[in-house]
């Protein structure tokens, strides 16, 4: 989140001091080994699912920017659990360019992964994986001389600065509160596979989990969601979850020790992200859940026209839903007082 800021910001010419609390970058989430990147498409094109489409996209366009950072636009394939999920996949896709997203049955998903597949399902030509450190490098790589870079300094309180941006997760409501809202950390513990262990597909395939293809040797399956578990340690009951999503999605079981990395993610009760202007001088890019490969880069080209008194790169609804004034306002309509 916040290497995105800084590389938007800088590339309008601002000034930045970037503090960040580890001795390095990327070493929360976006120190994973790889993650997917896809939009969400819904029957009824939700506000949901015109975000992700907006930020994919927008991504997409940044990355390329970005020599240094290592993505493929393999593909995804995201598999039906249900008769239901399935009849929902075929309308949400009804209308849209088959190069964005189309629904495929379980012949055509296998050959787009190059392995037998256990359902049909939607599949989205232009995503793929990213591995996050390298984009967080690339992005504070591209800031030069005017970033100015602060590791090892943690804050533990806003004093003074012109314009402050927090971009710390689940830390940064406690530099400035947001009125009404509520976020909860998440554990997210990822299994790492040695490719030689399995027949690997060559795209991302997800059903109710996540199965990477080899990336330096390695598929990336996921991940745990546990709310309320703030164990930093890599459990054997996790990697159990994850084994089993893995035979979920391809039908194959894997077994012996298994290596993984956990992170903690920051949701929002509607699982959006929070963008924007908390309080004057104060602007916020957290909560990113499980999302913030994609939400990152559109998140910070908000907040950068917002200071630079830009047309915004998407439309006032879809701005309004990630303002963080909107829990606010939830909370005035029910009659609710701060």
């Amino acid at each position: 989140a916040g290497a995105a800021v800084c590389e938007r910001l800088c590339a309008r010419g601002w000034e930045v001091e970037l503090h960040e609390r580890r001795d390095e970058p990327a070493q929360e989430a976006s120190g994973n080994h790889a993650g997917t990147f896809h939009p969400i498409v819904t029957p009824d094109d939700s506000i949901f699912a015109r975000l992700t489409r907006a930020a994919t996209l927008y991504a997409l366009r940044n990355w390329e920017r970005l020599p240094a950072a290592r993505y493929d636009q393999c593909g995804v394939l995201q598999l039906a659990r249900t008769d239901k999920e399935m009849d929902a996949q075929r309308k949400a896709v009804a209308g849209l360019p088959a190069d964005y997203a189309q629904f495929v049955e379980r012949e055509e998903a296998s050959r787009h992964a190059g392995v037998p597949i256990a359902a049909s399902g939607l599949w989205f030509a232009q995503s793929g994986w990213i591995k996050p450190r390298s984009l967080v490098r690339a992005q504070l790589a591209a800031c030069g001389e005017r970033l100015h870079r602060r590791f090892g300094s943690p804050v533990e309180k806003l004093e003074e600065g012109a314009t402050v941006i927090l971009a710390n997760s689940a830390e940064a409501p406690k530099l400035c509160p947001v009125p009404h809202l509520r976020l909860r950390r998440v554990r997210g513990q990822l299994t790492y596979v040695s490719a030689e262990a399995l027949e690997p597909p060559r795209v991302v395939v997800l059903r109710g989990g996540m199965v990477l293809p080899p990336i330096d040797g390695v598929c990336v399956v996921g991940a745990t969601y546990d709310l309320e578990d703030e164990d930093a340690a890599v459990r054997e009951d996790s990697h159990a979850g994850n084994l089993e999503r893995l035979r979920n999605i391809l039908g194959v079981e894997v077994r012996g020790k298994a290596e993984g990395r956990v992170s903690f993610r920051a949701v929002a009760p509607d699982r959006l992200p929070v963008v924007g202007k908390i309080r004057d001088g104060v602007y916020g890019a957290f909560a990113y859940g499980s999302r913030g490969i994609i939400w990152s880069a559109l998140a910070a080209e908000i907040i950068a026209s917002e200071l630079e008194g830009e047309p915004l790169p998407v439309e006032g609804k879809l701005a309004d839903a990630l303002a963080p004034r909107r829990f606010a306002r939830r909370a005035e309509s029910r009659g609710s007082r701060p």
